[in-house]
Order: C-alpha cells, then structure tokens, then sequence
C-alpha cells in the first residue's frame, strides 16, 4: 500500500473516527517538533533582544503575505472540483470559512508594516523560495484534480495555527512592550480555535460520506507538512539574520563562507 509506505498508515485500519484521531496526533507531533526548532526557542526566549524576535516575526509575516494568496485560490479551486453529489451545506461550510481567511495575507502584511516594514517592498517582492514551495503544495491540489487532499492540507493550516499563536501572544506583547505588529497573532490565538473544530467536523462528515477518499485526505495533510510549519519558519529566520547582519555591517562567518563556497 503506497500509504504505508510514503507515511506509515495502514488504511484498511481508519474509519472517519480514527482519521480525525490520527489528524490530532500528527498535529502533537509537528508541535513537538516546533518547540525544539531554533526559531520557536529564539522568539520565546527570554534573553533575545526585542529587535531579534521582531526580525523574525517580520520575516514570518512576509512568508505568510506571499503564500496566503496562492493557498486561498487553490482551496476555492478545490472545493470547486468536489462531487456535485456532496451535500450542499458542506460546500457552504468550506466556502464560508475561505471567506474568513481570505484577507489575512493583509493582515499579515500590516503587522509587518506595524513592525517597521514597508508595504512597499512586501508588494513588490519576488516569492521566497520557501513561500513558493508552499504556494505549489496548494495549487498542484487542484491541478491534480483530487480535492479532498485539501481537506487534509487546510486542517494542519487551522490545528496548529491556534495552538502556536496562544502560546506565544502574551509572551510576545511582555517582550516587545506593545501589541502593535501582533494582529495576526491575536487574531489567530482565538479564532482559529473555532476553524479546528468546523474543519475536523467536516472531514469527518465527508470522510463518513466517501471513506474511499480517506487517503486523499491523509496525503493532502502530508503534502502539506513536508514545507510547513517549519521549513518555512527556518528560512524567515535566516532571512532575519542575514537581514541583521547586513544592517549591523557584519560578514558571515567561516563556516557559512565555506559552506556557500
């Protein structure tokens, strides 16, 4: 079985209950992951400078500028290729909460400005390789005609956003000494909480409705993780740094030379 092998799911083993289980378990796995990645322990530290978290942040909300755009039309395109056979209130749920997340590039763009970015610069940027990374996980859902994947990509979107932002949004405003740039963050803390439980109430209805499109569902959320959270957090971060250092007019160190050589 190709799923056994690519991630490790025997599927003759998950109802739509055990699919939602194995969802919410994959999401403590990512967050274990997060929490030992360099870029969650620098933006919680206690000891990084101000500057240094807000660097970071900035990075994270340009990442998040540049892919939200090309995420919200690919999941419109997807729901859009879904069986006209699915109840109509279903299609309605996943529509509205499009609706919901449609702006939030923009909201990510004015933290970023917030933070002393210009809006200029983030409008006129060429797409991060990590952003376009993420953008062509999206858009190949559709391309390849298989919506459901979507599903299992936009449930890692609305798990682990609300978990990562709560814990970090009262940290943060302590840190920085204002809750100006932290709008995405905030906003994220309470509402997404919500979107987790609509989007895991929703594959289990479709995943009840069509159980042979279980897989998709399970390989949408793969596809999905294997760019993001953390390969995309890690480049922002060292965009900050190599950002810092130019500022402060300081080389790369030796290791970074030999290792660009």
């Amino acid at each position: 079985m190709p799923a056994l092998q690519d991630i490790g799911v025997d599927l003759h083993e998950l109802t739509p209950d055990r699919l939602v289980h194995w969802l919410q378990a994959r999401i403590r796995e990512l967050l274990v992951d997060v929490k030992a990645s360099e870029v969650w322990l620098r933006v919680t530290s206690n000891r990084a400078p101000p500057s240094e978290i807000i660097g970071i942040l900035k990075q994270i909300y340009l990442e998040i500028s540049m892919y939200q755009p090309d995420a919200i039309e690919a999941a419109i395109a997807s729901i859009a290729q879904l069986p006209r056979t699915m109840p109509v209130a279903l299609i309605d749920e996943m529509l509205h909460h499009q609706v919901e997340e449609f702006d939030h590039g923009e909201m990510a763009i004015r933290d970023y400005v917030a933070m002393g970015g210009s809006e200029v610069d983030v409008r006129g940027r060429t797409q991060s390789p990590s952003a376009f990374a993420i953008a062509a996980i999206w858009r190949n859902i559709p391309h390849k005609r298989d919506p459901f994947a979507y599903l299992g990509a936009v449930y890692l979107f609305d798990a682990l956003t609300p978990i990562v932002t709560d814990e970090v949004r009262v940290h943060l405003a302590k840190r920085l000494g204002t809750t100006a740039g932290l709008e995405f963050i905030v906003h994220h803390a309470t509402a997404d909480k919500e979107h987790e439980e609509q989007i895991r109430k929703l594959i289990f209805d479709v995943a009840t409705l069509y159980p042979e499109k279980i897989e998709s569902i399970i390989y949408g959320f793969e596809y999905f993780a294997f760019v993001y959270p953390l390969p995309c957090w890690t480049a922002a971060m060292r965009r900050a740094d190599r950002i810092a250092k130019a500022a402060a007019g300081t080389s790369e160190r030796p290791a970074e030379k030999m290792a660009l050589a």
